[in-house]
């Protein structure tokens, strides 16, 4: 563990003289909606500023960003300061190798492209049926309570194979995670996030020794029988903490905003009704511009130059994904809406480096089947309301309002 270099009130003067449009830049501008524009012009003038809100360096560039979070650039995430670490606790995410590598190795097989679809995509698709079954016949619903928020934690129970209860508690456990990973001082979200680990650490370490004595196939035990598992129950534990975040959090978020944007851009959303094979991308252009984790924080274990500015060792630098997934060096005329874009991929919602997703194979998988599955069941899917995608570690829309024909 290293800790986050203080920055002399002098020098943080000197920092916001040499960069003047990050020195304005405010956490409304991080976090609200329609603030987008402001982190456009940031890259333009300042691709690498200093962010006096954050006490840190952000980036916005894309490739600038791509290159920090290689492992060549020595960021670390190995510090007290990590509001990651203080929400989810330590885990895969919040070291470094080679303490990653060994939480982490006996979980990647499953998480295979080949293994998402093939292990998972029957449940998948059984259990978007059966949540739209519920609703079908109102002819309108409110999509985060009706099904996004159900749906990812049903999933990830399945996927995990451990029975998470009520759908509601386990969204708000993990919606109290998500407020406390915010760089504004503020003790209250951490001390409910401490509270929520608590209680989600108990779930899941009873249904880790009662999934293990009845040896029901699933994630979980063939993670407890992998040779490259050397955890404890605890570890695991904490493992599947941060696995059912990305599962729960990361899919309500693409599946409503994938739907936001079809529904509105309606050209996009007849090619996909006439030729459903290009739902994927369709997912991969909407995780690309209103990407779910959008914000991504490291800290310099050694001097790091992007851009030309050089940010010196201990000090905390955050990633504007929002920013870096519009970036016009590396996404032509990036605020479109384009279905076809080749590279959507290329964004980092998904991160890279040693702390890539884990889970971006069956992410994508899962989305994609949840927005066909949609659009097939609700004829004439039509959106009466949205209130559009805001928020500064997580982002997704906060409600939609949908009607179709019965």
């Amino acid at each position: 563990m290293i800790s986050q270099a203080q920055v002399a009130d002098g020098a943080n003067m000197l920092r916001q003289l040499q960069f003047p449009v990050g020195a304005l830049i405010t956490m409304e501008d991080l976090q609200d909606a329609g603030r987008e524009h402001v982190l456009d012009r940031l890259r333009e003038q300042e691709p690498v500023t200093w962010l006096p809100v954050l006490g840190g360096w952000l980036i916005t560039s894309r490739n600038g960003a791509r290159e920090m979070l290689l492992p060549k650039a020595g960021a670390t995430v190995e510090v007290s300061e990590n509001m990651v670490r203080a929400s989810l606790g330590k885990m895969m995410l919040t070291v470094d190798a080679p303490a990653h590598d060994r939480l982490r190795a006996p979980f990647e097989r499953p998480f295979r492209a080949r293994e998402a679809e093939h292990a998972f995509g029957d449940f998948i698709r059984g259990q978007a049926d059966a949540l739209i079954d519920r609703f079908a016949e109102a002819g309108k619903a409110e999509l985060h309570s009706a099904f996004a928020a159900e749906f990812a934690v049903a999933v990830a129970g399945h996927v995990i194979g451990l029975p998470l209860g009520e759908s509601a508690k386990i969204d708000a456990y993990y919606a109290d995670f998500a407020a406390a990973m915010v760089y504004d001082g503020d003790p209250e979200p951490v001390k409910r996030a401490d509270l929520a680990r608590e209680q989600l650490d108990k779930l899941l370490l009873a249904g880790l020794n009662a999934h293990r004595s009845s040896g029901a196939a699933s994630l979980t035990n063939e993670v407890l029988a992998s040779s490259d598992n050397e955890l404890s129950d605890e570890e695991v534990v904490a493992q599947l903490r941060v696995v059912m975040f990305g599962a729960v959090e990361t899919i309500q978020a693409s599946v409503m905003s994938t739907l936001l944007l079809l529904l509105t851009h309606p050209d996009a959303l007849s090619q996909c009704l006439a030729d459903r094979s290009l739902i994927p991308g369709a997912v991969d252009e909407a995780i690309r511009l209103i990407p779910p984790v959008a914000f991504i924080e490291r800290w310099m274990g050694r001097p790091f130059t992007a851009c030309g500015v050089t940010i010196d060792a201990g000090e905390f630098v955050g990633i504007s994904v929002i920013a870096v997934n519009r970036d016009p060096a590396v996404f032509a005329d990036p605020l479109t809406f384009d279905i076809h874009r080749a590279n959507a991929k290329h964004g980092l919602g998904f991160s890279a480096g040693e702390h890539h997703c884990l889970g971006v194979h069956l992410a994508r998988t899962q989305t994609a089947i949840a927005v066909d599955k949609l659009l097939s069941r609700l004829p004439n899917l039509t959106l009466v309301a949205a209130v559009p995608p805001a928020g500064f570690a997580f982002r997704r829309p906060g409600s939609l309002e949908l009607s179709w024909r019965v």
